[in-house]
């Protein structure tokens, strides 16, 4: 008769092990390993759902476009005012998202263990034109699941050999803590760039009332200073904890292009007033913005899904064996 397999022999030994072992311990890992199984089979319906709309939702051109949930492709531009700029590269760009790390060392009984720690992320809320060869209509990116082509790492440590250390990068090295070592990640989607869009159009021309733009900003403005803290972390530039004479008129351009933005008269291809993109408020309609084409997105969405599959199909096989080798 023929021993059995390595395999075979350590789920043996495992069941053994699971079989003598605290039945609060092995039905408290039970349930993790079921509630895992519920989580990654709700990532697989979702990607799975998602590559549904995508391909069953026509791409509609934006002048005749229709109010709702639309699917959109062109080409990301800055509206008229200050230009975006992403926060660690100093570079224009349509939309930004960075984080930084840092490497942290702890000791315990089982020696020395470093990991990277975030100490600070954040993305690009501003408002920026999708443009076609029809048209275009404003893209409010918050609350969008972004996917940008464009991606930068630095290190503190890094010899940019060739490149011109970014100067948010040299600053914040130098204001920390002596000897760290950080990790600078951006991503970005640069004007001109080819985007598609999934999200609800919606007409914001009623919003607008009857007020001028000088007094929208100045409302603008009031409420940005009863926020001081948001303010300066917004606006100061310099980082010297306080809003300069350059750094306020940075701050009224910047109202007076969100106001702008929500005002007929900034709009001279869109008919009937501001169309402006945004989120659904529904999850079953996600909200996507991505730098990639149509098939690459659900070609992406295919490999989650079938990752997630895999995960589901695993732990649950695991719970259930763990189950009948304590239980049964």
């Amino acid at each position: 008769m023929a021993s059995p397999g390595p395999l075979a022999q350590w789920f043996a030994e495992l069941a053994s092990s699971i079989k003598h072992s605290d039945p609060v311990a092995v039905a408290i890992a039970v349930v993790v390993l079921a509630a895992g199984c519920v989580y990654t089979s709700w990532r697989t319906w979702r990607y799975a759902s998602h590559i549904r709309l995508i391909e069953d939702t026509p791409t509609a051109k934006i002048r005749s476009a229709p109010q709702g949930y639309v699917e959109l492709e062109g080409r990301g531009k800055l509206m008229d005012g200050p230009p975006i700029i992403a926060k660690l590269s100093g570079l224009p760009c349509v939309w930004f998202r960075y984080k930084i790390e840092e490497l942290v060392t702890t000791t315990t009984n089982r020696g020395r263990h470093r990991r990277w720690e975030t100490i600070d992320k954040g993305e690009c809320t501003e408002t920026f034109w999708l443009q076609d060869e029809t048209g275009r209509v404003v893209v409010d990116p918050e609350g969008a699941v972004v996917t940008p082509k464009h991606k930068d790492k630095w290190r503190s440590h890094s010899s940019f050999s060739g490149i011109t250390r970014p100067a948010f990068v040299t600053n914040f090295v130098a204001s920390h803590r002596a000897g760290g070592n950080y990790r600078f990640t951006e991503e970005r989607i640069n004007s001109g760039d080819r985007l598609y869009a999934l999200g609800l159009l919606k007409n914001v021309s009623s919003f607008t009332g009857n007020t001028t733009v000088d007094e929208d900003v100045r409302g603008l403005l009031g409420d940005w200073k009863r926020n001081q803290p948001a303010l300066v972390e917004r606006f100061d530039l310099d980082k010297d904890g306080k809003i300069d004479e350059k750094e306020w008129m940075l701050a009224r351009a910047q109202a007076r292009r969100e106001t702008l933005k929500n005002r007929q008269e900034q709009v001279h291809t869109i008919i009937d007033g501001l169309n402006v993109l945004g989120p659904t408020r529904d999850g079953s309609r996600p909200y996507i913005l991505s730098a990639y084409t149509q098939k690459e997105i659900t070609s992406r969405y295919r490999i989650w899904m079938m990752v997630f599959a895999g995960a589901c199909f695993l732990l649950g096989f695991a719970a259930v064996w763990a189950f009948n080798a304590k239980f049964v």
